[in-house]
């Protein structure tokens, strides 16, 4: 969950002083030892503060927010068909991605009442992810997709409505979290949420999107805190400088660049930094994406330098490519 100014003071002040009195906490701060009180009860309701004796749970707490569903993935190379079935989707890998780091996670997303629901569930429980947000619907399957060569040919699934349905009644839990990863098409529909939010502490919100030639990066992206860029090829960057210069001003704290290939670009408002790539740390600048946002949003979440947190994800998204 995200802490308040006192409460992120408090903490750090039992970092240093775990045997501090409430009542000394309450004089430094110059607030009532209530005040105090009312602080330490609610770093425990947040699983900051473990127990009595100020055990302290620093394990930052990620949501993520996507789609689970069974791929049928059909390759012929040569004339010489392969099928391959498994479980998938944006959040379905992302939360396992970052479960692997050892993020606490929570996913927030929507499966059938149906045997291939219950293999999700068991995989997700498995990576010991928190799946107590996943809406199960009672009418419908799990959502199906069937690729050929990594084109999808056949999709099927839920409405947005029923997408809808389920995050509106779990809104609590996507908006109090420390980082929110959030699924490409649903960044609209979490900004169009968060700037309603006026005076409320907002998790960091973070996604990632793959771009075709002259493709133009949305307006409402400036909300995010991290935003993670593929291109097919880094020339491209020339092209999307002034509007990713433009969400920086807005307010967004990092851009990823990357054709995964050449370099990973770094963009920020004290200017542009770029990492080469060596050429086995290459991955699809596309299929690979979601595994270098887990990896950044774990290195930022653990204050690793940004350059440690680049390697960890470009680590990650080239061993799954």
């Amino acid at each position: 969950m995200r802490l308040t100014f006192r409460e992120k003071e408090i903490l750090d002040l039992l970092k240093k002083e775990p045997l501090i009195s409430q009542e000394e906490i309450a004089r430094r701060f110059g607030i009532t030892r209530s005040s105090v009180a009312v602080h330490i009860s609610n770093l425990m309701k947040k699983g900051v503060i473990l127990g009595k004796g100020y055990v302290l749970n620093e394990v930052v707490s990620v949501v993520v927010l996507g789609n689970c569903l069974l791929v049928v993935d059909v390759e012929d190379e040569g004339g010489v068909p392969s099928i391959d079935i498994s479980w998938g989707g944006f959040a379905f890998k992302a939360s396992q991605s970052l479960a692997d780091f050892g993020s606490n996670v929570k996913i927030v997303s929507v499966i059938g009442n149906d045997e291939q629901g219950e293999l999700i569930l068991s995989q997700l429980a498995r990576k010991k992810v928190d799946i107590s947000n996943i809406y199960r619907h009672n009418n419908k399957r799990t959502t199906r997709q069937v690729r050929c060569n990594g084109e999808i040919l056949f999709k099927e699934g839920f409405f947005p409505d029923d997408y809808e349905k389920a995050l509106n009644l779990r809104e609590w839990v996507i908006f109090n979290c420390e980082w929110l990863v959030v699924e490409p098409v649903w960044q609209e529909y979490v900004y169009r949420k968060a700037i309603h939010k006026d005076g409320e502490k907002l998790p960091c919100l973070c996604t990632c999107l793959s771009l075709e030639a002259d493709q133009l990066i949305p307006r409402y992206l400036e909300g995010y805190h991290l935003l993670v860029l593929g291109l097919a090829d880094i020339v491209q960057f020339d092209f999307h400088r002034s509007r990713i210069q433009e969400l920086i001003e807005a307010g967004m704290d990092h851009c990823i660049i990357t054709d995964g290939h050449s370099a990973v670009m770094h963009m920020n408002h004290r200017g542009i930094q770029e990492y080469p790539l060596l050429p086995n740390q290459s991955f699809h600048h596309a299929r690979q994406l979601l595994y270098l946002l887990c990896g950044l949003v774990y290195g930022l979440s653990n204050n690793y330098p940004l350059r440690q947190a680049i390697r960890m994800g470009v680590g990650t998204a080239s061993v799954g490519s």
